[in-house]
């Protein structure tokens, strides 16, 4: 679900010695992401972290030129939230979720699902910003989601479904 081998084809394809790609979690599939690694030769260049503390996550975002998801669905995108939050740039599959998380957020691109070669084009036309182009789209991706995803404006959100169930169930 969370193709990591377009990510990985897209990195190969654009990766140079500077390059890194750094895969956070853990699951079934750890043994064939290994192999596409070393398959595309890039051991040198992406890590596995496996499981890391919550925080962390956060402080490795924060330190990324980019977060890229190129999952074929998702619930809340939680990951890509937290991205946003911690001030870094995403790349995003074209996915329902997704959409409805950067909404108008015109900044953030979206690719087509499976598709490593419009990936890898985000992904260089990310590495060819410049340092302050790459914080600027940090910041407005964190303004996206403190105007979206706060959770004074998700307990508001909340707090008006219940109210208009609650509205409707008296009308019965």
């Amino acid at each position: 679900v969370k193709d990591h081998a377009t990510l990985l084809d897209a990195f190969a394809a654009t990766a140079d010695d500077r390059g890194r790609l750094v895969l956070i979690g853990s699951g079934a599939l750890e043994g064939t992401i290994r192999a596409r690694i070393r398959e595309l030769g890039l051991d040198d260049r992406v890590t596995l972290t496996g499981l890391v503390p919550r925080d962390e996550v956060f402080v490795r975002c924060a330190a990324a030129d980019v977060m890229v998801s190129t999952s074929h669905g998702e619930g809340l995108p939680v990951a890509v939230i937290e991205a946003m939050a911690a001030r870094c740039p995403v790349i995003l599959s074209d996915i329902p979720p997704h959409r409805e998380l950067v909404d108008d957020a015109d900044f953030v691109a979206l690719v087509p699902v499976g598709d490593a070669a419009e990936v890898a084009r985000q992904l260089t036309r990310h590495r060819q910003m410049s340092p302050s182009a790459l914080r600027d789209l940090g910041k407005r991706a964190r303004e996206h989601v403190l105007t979206r995803y706060s959770l004074p404006v998700m307990h508001a959100g909340i707090d008006a479904v219940y109210r208009e169930a609650r509205a409707a169930a008296d009308t019965v």
